[in-house]
């Protein structure tokens, strides 16, 4: 009977299982995370390479569903764009913790691009390498320096104003272009995340 009821669960749709979250519902929790938490973890695990500290960003990325699900409108985007948002978000507070802490420091993903930790399953690891590949395809569309800010934000952790330092441009131009390359990657990205679904 258990068993019938889950795949009830399986047949909703994300934002029938996000309604669901807003009331509660930890059984629509737990099939959101089965159907995108490996997709969560392979990002995770694509910017920091620690299986570990990838496994709390999913969490917390899942916690943060059932804390703020109601709050998700479509005009926000897909709902996978949203989702995969606070992943990233997420994932880059963790890096620029760890920088901030000097425990572990991870400069540029580029250097991590053959994840070789038995603790990482090939399936997961070839998810990883998939989204990586996606974002840095899509990336190759874009003005150099736009494709620039993208890359010391989004794959080295830094601030905009980090940036603005790094590069020597006014930080108002860092914001603009940040703000062009990630519409403009955005509407790249999300008909093939969504594909996945």
């Amino acid at each position: 009977m258990d068993e019938v009821y889950r795949l009830n669960y399986q047949g909703l749709e994300d934002l029938e299982l996000l309604a669901k979250i807003g009331d509660q519902d930890r059984d629509a929790l737990a099939t959101l995370y089965e159907r995108y938490g490996r997709r969560v973890f392979a990002l995770a695990v694509r910017m920091l390479n620690d299986p570990i500290g990838s496994e709390e960003v999913t969490q917390d990325v899942f916690m943060s569903v059932w804390r703020r699900g109601a709050s998700y409108t479509t005009k926000k985007g897909k709902f996978t764009t949203w989702l995969f948002s606070i992943a990233h978000n997420r994932t880059i507070d963790e890096l620029r913790k760890r920088r901030r802490d000097r425990s572990r420091q991870n400069d540029d993903i580029d250097d991590h691009l053959d994840i070789k930790s038995g603790d990482i399953s090939p399936a997961d690891a070839a998810v990883a390498q998939s989204e990586y590949a996606k974002i840095r395809a899509a990336m190759k569309n874009l003005p150099e320096e736009q494709q620039l800010v993208v890359d010391l934000s989004y794959f080295k952790g830094l601030t905009q104003t980090e940036i603005a330092t790094k590069t020597g441009q006014p930080l108002g131009t860092v914001k603009t272009r940040m703000r062009l390359a990630l519409k403009k990657l955005r509407t790249a990205l999300s008909e093939e995340m969504g594909a996945q679904v």
